[in-house]
């Protein structure tokens, strides 16, 4: 059987093909779940792809977004579209893009962040990912930052020891859920 090709590409640098194809695969996983706008929250940044004979069967995005933590900005990258085709789950494969994805963001000094489904959480954190416990708010909204609502499992990678988990985390907004 042959081995995937991984490829770490920027979202400038993406074929229009590639960018077809990720955005079906994640689609595909998601399914109604995954709303328009999300696929535009996936470009900006950083992808990879694992391709098998052409065909792009998983995905990952990091994004940068700004963060603002306990009001000290901080560079970081919010994790994206990621998806493995159905009939490779369990082989190992979004392991291999997340690790490429994460020495991704710790390369380029950011923190990760992400939004996990439920049923997930404990996949991430057997990653490194820890779950955010404290306040969370929108920079420049003008909202007080609230504990998190429902659906807000924000994680973030391998915090540093100046990042306080039960501290206060804001992002920039978007259109769509903010986390």
């Amino acid at each position: 059987m042959t081995e995937p090709c991984l490829e770490t590409v920027a979202t400038e640098d993406l074929t229009e093909h590639d960018a077809h194809q990720a955005e079906a695969l994640v689609r595909a996983v998601f399914g109604s779940e995954f709303e328009p706008h999300d696929w535009v929250h996936a470009l900006g940044g950083t992808h990879v792809l694992a391709r098998l004979d052409g065909l792009v069967i998983a995905h990952a995005a990091a994004v940068p977004r700004l963060l603002v933590h306990d009001g000290k900005e901080i560079d970081g990258r919010y994790v994206e579209a990621v998806a493995v085709d159905s009939d490779r789950r369990g082989t190992g494969l979004g392991r291999i893009v997340l690790d490429r994805l994460e020495a991704v963001i710790e390369d380029e000094g950011a923190l990760g962040v992400l939004n996990s489904l439920p049923g997930a959480i404990g996949f991430w954190e057997g990653r490194g990912w820890v779950r955010w416990r404290g306040l969370l708010g929108v920079v420049g909204n003008g909202e007080d930052p609230r504990p998190p609502a429902d659906g807000e499992n924000v994680m973030v990678f391998r915090p540093p020891s100046s990042i306080d988990v039960e501290g206060t985390l804001c992002v920039n907004n978007r259109v769509g859920p903010r986390w």
